[in-house]
This record gives C-alpha cells, sequence and structure tokens, in this order.
C-alpha cells in the first residue's frame, strides 16, 4: 500500500508548484498570489473539492462492491474524510478573509464609489 512520508509529499508538493508556475509564466510567489483565498482560482480549488467530495461519497461509499469489503469500505471512508477536512480547512481560510474586512467603512476596504 502506498503512504508517502511528510518529506516525499512537501518535496512533490515544492515540484508540483514549480511546474504550475512555469506552465503559466509565473514565479511560484506570484502563482500562490493569484490563487490566494478570496480569488476566484481559490474559489474553483473549493468548488473541486466539493465536487470530488460528493463522488466518492455517492459512487464509491454507496457502492456494493465497496460496501462489500471492509478495506476497500476503509479506504474510500478516510478519502471522504481527507476531503471533508480539505474543504473545511479552505473554507475556514476563506471565512478568515473575509472576517478581517467586517466593521470596516468602504474607503477603507478601497470599495468606495466616489473615486
Amino acid at each position: 500500500m502506498l503512504e508517502s512520508t511528510d518529506i516525499e509529499l512537501e518535496e512533490e508538493r515544492l515540484k508540483q508548484l514549480d511546474i504550475l508556475a512555469a506552465e503559466r509564466a509565473m514565479t511560484p510567489p506570484d502563482l500562490l498570489g493569484h490563487y490566494s483565498s478570496g480569488s476566484f482560482g481559490f474559489h474553483e480549488a473549493v468548488h473541486t473539492t466539493s465536487i470530488v467530495l460528493d463522488l466518492v461519497d455517492d459512487q464509491l461509499l454507496h457502492h456494493p462492491a465497496i460496501a462489500g469489503n471492509s478495506e476497500w469500505f476503509r479506504l474510500a471512508a478516510k478519502a471522504s474524510e481527507s476531503l471533508f477536512n480539505l474543504y473545511q480547512s479552505m473554507g475556514a481560510a476563506q471565512l478568515a478573509i473575509r472576517n478581517t474586512d467586517e466593521g470596516k467603512r468602504p474607503e477603507d476596504l478601497n470599495a468606495s464609489n466616489d473615486d
């Protein structure tokens, strides 16, 4: 069974970040800024996570072949839990951005139509 170490995962993440930035002719910091919490790209990732979570729950956990095998069901349930935790973590990041804007005047948010 495949299980990556934290070091292997971090190396893969950084490699993937470099590849994604190069594909978009950006630096990794610029890419991260473009897809930061609150951006359309961030929302796209949250939405995709929700769709994949629904697919795992509806198509795997409720499939007779998976439900009939305790090991497969356990693996599918772990995938569902991981996707749920990812969705919740991303949602919390999104809410943290919104909470910093609460109580500010429009001109403090650069949202005024007076310019």
